[in-house]
């Protein structure tokens, strides 16, 4: 028979949670959570019964962690302790065979627990600035190259203390932790960048990732190698790779290696999203000394705006910086050119169309801030584009 017990329930708080669901990826640090727990409560076990060499046999055996449902305040995971009670020989040497029945997995349910206890423990003071004072051996410290792994910016994982209050782990903590770690002075995090491909050397089967400056060598996985030639051979074209995969970090948080990659996708040199996130990054006086840097607030509010009214059918537009802090949209062809300006202070959007054949123009005036702006713009694009 199956028996459940309440383990750990977490409160995950950022963007992604609001709805009061998990994102698929979070499960895989859970999945590395509970690895260490279970490592870490045969540990316990040894600790606590040193005339034992090992564990006994089938310790953990019918036990494990599931998940039970979502609690709403954010997102809050339930995690159940599912263990079957059912004859074993464990401690056989402190129990008559009538008692073994239950005893087996009750037992191995206290160390997990205790072990589940060591680890916010370990949070904690990695939160609160004191020092790790072994808590946890290296080895395990290691399980948070995955745990947060897949927290991003703005989101916390907060775990209940036996106390009273929670032990909160973010990137940061988590940073924390692996840079704790005696042998290692690196740090690993999940990474979704775009990148330049600046060299290809097809005899060290390796390429360079200019990734904001940065130059990373990795290995060319054969799976992405047309990817990785293509990118490369158009980089005059400024063409760019999505890339989502480990990073790994030096102490002063510079990227320095790139591991096991997920995806890799060519991104077309008009996606918004990626124009967007150059022009983020335009420092003041960007055009010969002169020239006023875009606000980032208003771009990404832009970006979200454009992602979410722009018709997909359309044309991708080009987008420019002007002197003015602001950003200007243009289509082109043979037969005409549209040229949207933008101010960015009220998202006025004056719009020109130029008709090159007859040399006649339109002029529209709408804001981009409401519906109605990006369903005139949509119709606008649409009827000249297919005119």
């Amino acid at each position: 028979m199956d028996h459940t017990i309440d383990f750990l329930s977490p409160r995950l708080e950022g963007k992604r949670f609001d709805d009061h669901t998990l994102p698929v990826n979070i499960l895989e640090d859970f999945s590395a959570l509970e690895e260490l727990i279970f490592e870490l409560s045969k540990k316990i076990y040894l600790e606590e019964n040193p005339h034992r060499k090992r564990v006994p046999k089938g310790f953990n055996d019918e036990v494990s962690l599931k998940l039970a449902g979502v609690g709403e305040g954010s997102a809050i995971p339930r995690l159940v302790l599912v263990y079957t009670l059912a004859y074993s020989s464990f401690f056989t040497e402190f129990f008559p065979k009538s008692e073994q029945y239950s005893v087996t997995n009750l037992e191995s349910v206290k160390y997990l627990e205790k072990a589940r206890d060591r680890v916010i423990e370990l949070i904690s003071n990695a939160q609160s600035g004191e020092k790790n004072k072994d808590i946890l051996d290296q080895k395990y410290l290691n399980y948070f190259n995955r745990i947060g792994k897949n927290l991003q910016d703005g989101e916390t994982m907060a775990f209940p203390k036996a106390v009273g209050g929670s032990a909160v782990l973010d990137k940061e903590i988590r940073k924390k932790i692996l840079l704790s770690r005696k042998e290692n002075i690196e740090y690993s995090d999940y990474i979704s960048v775009n990148a330049y491909i600046t060299e290809f050397d097809k005899k060290q089967n390796s390429f360079t990732l200019d990734i904001g400056g940065n130059n990373v060598v990795c290995n060319i996985n054969e799976d992405y190698y047309e990817i990785v030639h293509q990118v490369f051979n158009e980089y005059e074209k400024n063409t760019q790779v999505a890339i989502k995969a480990t990073g790994i970090y030096n102490q002063q948080d510079r990227l320095i290696r790139v591991e096991n990659i997920e995806s890799m996708d060519i991104l077309d040199p008009f996606d918004v999203k990626v124009r967007i996130a150059q022009l983020v990054n335009l420092g003041e006086n960007w055009y010969n000394g002169t020239g006023k840097a875009p606000d980032k607030v208003a771009l990404k509010q832009f970006e979200e705006y454009f992602s979410n009214y722009f018709g997909s059918d359309l044309p991708l537009p080009s987008i420019f910086p002007t002197i003015e802090g602001n950003i200007q949209l243009e289509w082109t062809n043979s037969d005409r050119a549209i040229i949207l300006e933008l101010d960015l202070d009220n998202f006025l959007a004056n719009l020109i169309v130029t008709l090159l054949k007859s040399n006649s123009y339109i002029e529209r005036e709408f804001f981009l801030s409401t519906l109605a702006g990006w369903e005139e713009l949509n119709s606008l694009i649409s009827k000249i584009n297919y005119e």
